[in-house]
């Protein structure tokens, strides 16, 4: 239709038979506005109503519901704080000893029933499977307990450490790839390094004997005011107790 501009009402091409028919178009459309109007306005009100009284409701809930603090990891194991795990590692509360030896050139930190993979040692002969074997003197560094630390100048004359070897396998494969780019040149090739398995039976400080401890040594690590009063002291010329 010709002359229609945009802010126009849209055009109804049954108006002109509702005129002849004495019905008033424009009163209609009005009196549907207004009612349209009213009802969204009764309804955008009972809704904002209904959704403040939701956000109370919660916020009631919040506050008066407590979420309880996890005591347990994703993998299942006990939710413990790092110091805690720290002391448990060094055998609190079960007052266990710990070591540390040199073993195949490297420094291992062990207490008892500790599994510990090292490279094989040799002779396959001395180091069987099954067979058990002593660590002491120079192979002892430092050794301690929940009451006393020992540690070697360089060494702990008199500590021991109780090892069994359990198995003597290979390691998992480890795939060394190496490629020139643009050289049709590619390598690659797998390693396993050969292991020992030893398990950790026992650990003994100095002066005591598969369980049973010296009387002259006992847990105050050393004689002397100094040692009683939590000072440092010499044990056997070449041992200090902290």
């Amino acid at each position: 239709e010709e002359g229609r501009g945009k802010d126009a009402p849209p055009f109804d091409p049954f108006s002109q038979f509702l005129d002849q028919m004495g019905y008033d178009v424009a009163d209609d459309e009005v009196d549907e506005e207004g009612s349209e109007d009213g009802d969204d306005g009764e309804e955008d009100g009972g809704i904002l109503n209904a959704v403040n009284n939701a956000s109370d409701d919660d916020d009631e809930d919040d506050d008066d519901q407590t979420f309880p603090t996890p005591h347990y990891r994703n993998d299942g194991s006990l939710l413990r704080p790092k110091s805690q795990q720290t002391a448990l590692r060094v055998g609190y509360p079960s007052r266990q000893p710990f070591a540390v030896i040199h073993l195949a050139g490297l420094q291992h930190k062990v207490t008892a029933h500790d599994l510990l993979v090292v490279n094989k040692l040799k002779p396959t002969s001395h180091w069987c499977v099954g067979s058990t074997h002593t660590l002491k003197d120079e192979d002892v560094l430092l050794v301690a307990d929940t009451d006393r630390t020992l540690v070697g100048m360089p060494f702990v004359k008199g500590g021991e450490v109780d090892v069994l070897v359990e198995e003597i396998t290979r390691d998992k494969t480890v795939v060394v790839f190496k490629k020139r780019r643009r050289k049709h040149s590619r390598r690659k090739n797998g390693f396993r390094r050969e292991v020992t398995f030893l398990r950790v039976l026992d650990v003994r400080m100095p002066g005591e004997e598969a369980g049973k401890v010296d009387g002259n040594v006992g847990a105050g690590a050393g004689t002397g005011a100094g040692a009683g009063a939590g000072g440092s002291s010499t044990i056997n010329g070449d041992t200090m107790a902290a």
